[in-house]
């Protein structure tokens, strides 16, 4: 009679479902790689044949989200969560199989990626910590990411054609003194320590531009949460410079600061004009309403889902890096 999954689960000591998920390479199995190489060996040495829906099960995609992003994070900027949910969206529709978040502020731990079909990694990564996971697994995809590699595909958002834009609209309309908030991006090690840390394109283009036309920089640059623009409004406003527009790098840090204006008197949309990023729900009910971008996340993690299952059907052997278009939605804080 031929070997059953029972009986090299009680060899093995395992529960047959276990057997089954380590026999057909399951990444997302909590199990130690003795256990894996425990049962394997069990297998073979009672030349176990997997049934042709074993077989089948083989086929199947399963792909790793590794995250700089701490879970404290995805909370205070939404941006982030809704890529992911774009990823996991997507690969419901394939079936696709994506395992849990692994967070690198936690630390890469004992994870083996090459266990699984693909890898994406959202946000920014120290170089070294992504040609380590390059090496683990071939397949890789880099999500809004500032560091670019010849062999890695990429998946970003169009921030800097945008910010350009908005920059001049602003101006085009009369204002003059155009200030910005931004915020800072961690590039994150395996380890979970912070290697670096980077400026947003957005603050790179905004600096340019005000140099440009002979402006006078009024910036801050803190982090990604409401609280950093409470701060960073009244900064400005101590300062001796007026301002008449307010570029902000997300929708969060814009709640913060819109709050300190109106405090302070500022009409939103006459006195001051204010424009932001990414379109959060909330903004459209503000009173006023807030000018933003929308920055297509759901997109964002379904290209990079599929560039990631192209890699691992071995679809191309080519590198691509694919920028998603992004929509300025106009509503009471700036009309154009």
């Amino acid at each position: 009679m031929p070997t059953t999954i029972r009986e090299i689960a009680k060899l093995a000591d395992v529960s047959s479902g276990t057997v089954s998920r380590v026999l057909n390479d399951d990444p997302t199995l909590s199990v130690t790689e003795k256990t894996r190489a425990r049962v394997k060996k069990i297998a073979n040495d009672l030349a176990y044949h997997h049934s042709a829906n074993s077989q089948k099960k083989n086929t199947l995609v399963t792909v790793a989200i590794v995250t700089s992003m701490s879970e404290q994070r995805e909370i205070d900027d939404p941006y982030w969560r809704n890529i992911h949910q774009g990823i996991k969206n997507a690969a419901q529709k394939q079936d696709i199989k994506i395992g849990p978040i692994i967070r690198l502020t936690d630390g890469l731990g004992k994870v083996n990626l090459s266990h699984f079909s693909a890898v994406i990694v959202t946000g920014d990564t120290s170089a070294d910590a992504i040609k380590k996971i390059k090496k683990m697994n071939q397949n890789l995809v880099l999500v809004d990411a500032r560091s670019r590699f010849s062999d890695i595909d990429i998946v970003q958002p169009d921030l800097s054609n945008m910010t350009e834009r908005i920059l001049n609209e602003l101006h085009q309309t009369g204002r003059q003194n155009i200030a910005f908030i931004g915020g800072n991006n961690e590039q994150i090690n395996l380890d979970g320590k912070i290697e670096s840390v980077l400026t947003d394109s957005r603050t790179d283009v905004y600096e340019k531009w005000v140099q440009q036309h002979k402006q006078a920089k009024k910036m801050l640059v803190g982090n990604w949460t409401a609280q950093a623009g409470t701060i960073a409004a009244k900064q400005l406003l101590a300062q001796a410079q007026p301002f008449d527009a307010l570029l902000v790098a997300s929708d969060a840090i814009a709640v913060g600061a819109i709050k300190v204006l109106q405090e302070a008197g500022f009409v939103i949309g006459q006195d001051i004009s204010i424009v932001s990023f990414d379109d959060l729900a909330l903004v459209a009910y503000l009173n006023p309403s807030l000018t933003t971008v929308n920055l297509p996340q759901h997109a964002l993690g379904s290209a990079a889902l599929q560039q990631a299952k192209e890699l691992a059907d071995r679809d191309r052997t080519w590198t691509k890096w694919t920028t998603i278009p992004s929509k300025l939605i106009y509503r009471d804080s700036f009309q154009k």
